[in-house]
């Protein structure tokens, strides 16, 4: 009998400590648990330490195709936004895509023929040939394009890294991200340039596709650089390579701290 009830504190022991170990605003039921699981991605992720191991806890968003680690993905990076609601932050890439195309659509028109391969440009500007232009985006299928290979292939996964991460910079999944490039590499494609060219296959493919992989990158790569804080080069880089980060964020970049050997 001694046995038994010796068996039976050994069994009941650990979870009177752990209970009287627990915060007062840990969850005490399933109610509790969402809200607290709520409450807690809204906050500053604690730091864990396991066998001389250092851990971040980190929300489901910041899961990463690059990093194999299941939980955490990705330690906390600070993302700008990152506690609003996925229409807000939609709204917001929004603003970030159109400065971006204005940008690079007045650079395409005052560039000359040979670089952007239009004919319809500032220096041969024809109203009535961009309206036929533009019908003919909509009634005629894609093509396969005669851009300059740096183009088709450097610069269109720029720019769906730019779309991918004018939403992935804010705490979006992977998954909202490839779909907000997706769908801001086809209103380029339809809307910003349909005036100009025939929507390209090659564009409608590599931007959204290979933008996506590469945006993941840098993404990647700016959140490890954030990790100890930016040296002055690493903003460099950021700013070129990953400029939706360094937007969302206003320019502002966690300074380097003391790292320990």
């Amino acid at each position: 009998m001694h046995r038994i009830l010796f068996m039976l504190s050994l069994t009941i022991a650990p979870f009177f400590l752990i209970a009287q170990n627990q915060p007062e605003d840990n969850p005490t039921s399933l109610t509790d648990t969402k809200t607290f699981s709520q409450t807690s991605l809204l906050n500053n992720f604690d730091t864990l330490s396991l066998s001389g191991k250092i851990f971040a806890t980190s929300p489901d968003t910041l899961k990463s195709l690059f990093v194999r680690k299941n939980p955490p993905y990705l330690f906390n990076a600070n993302l700008n936004h990152q506690e609003r609601s996925l229409g807000n932050k939609i709204g917001r890439g929004t603003l970030y895509v159109g400065g971006y195309n204005t940008t690079i659509l007045t650079y395409l028109i005052f560039s000359p023929t040979w670089l952007s391969r239009w004919d319809n440009t500032s220096s041969n500007f024809k109203m009535k040939e961009f309206f036929n232009q533009y019908k003919s985006s909509y009634t005629k299928p894609p093509v396969f394009d005669e851009d300059l290979f740096v183009t088709n292939y450097l610069g269109h996964p720029y720019q769906g890294g730019f779309y991918y991460n004018s939403l992935r910079s804010q705490g979006a999944t992977m998954w909202q991200s490839a779909l907000f490039s997706l769908g801001q590499s086809l209103i380029w494609e339809y809307g910003w340039e349909a005036g100009f060219e025939q929507p390209s296959i090659q564009d409608l493919i590599v931007t959204p596709v290979v933008g996506s992989l590469y945006g993941e990158l840098t993404h990647c790569a700016t959140i490890a650089m954030s990790k100890h804080g930016f040296r002055w080069y690493e903003i460099a880089a950021v700013c070129v390579f990953n400029p939706a980060y360094a937007i969302n964020n206003g320019f502002r970049f966690n300074k380097e701290v003391k790292r320990r050997k």
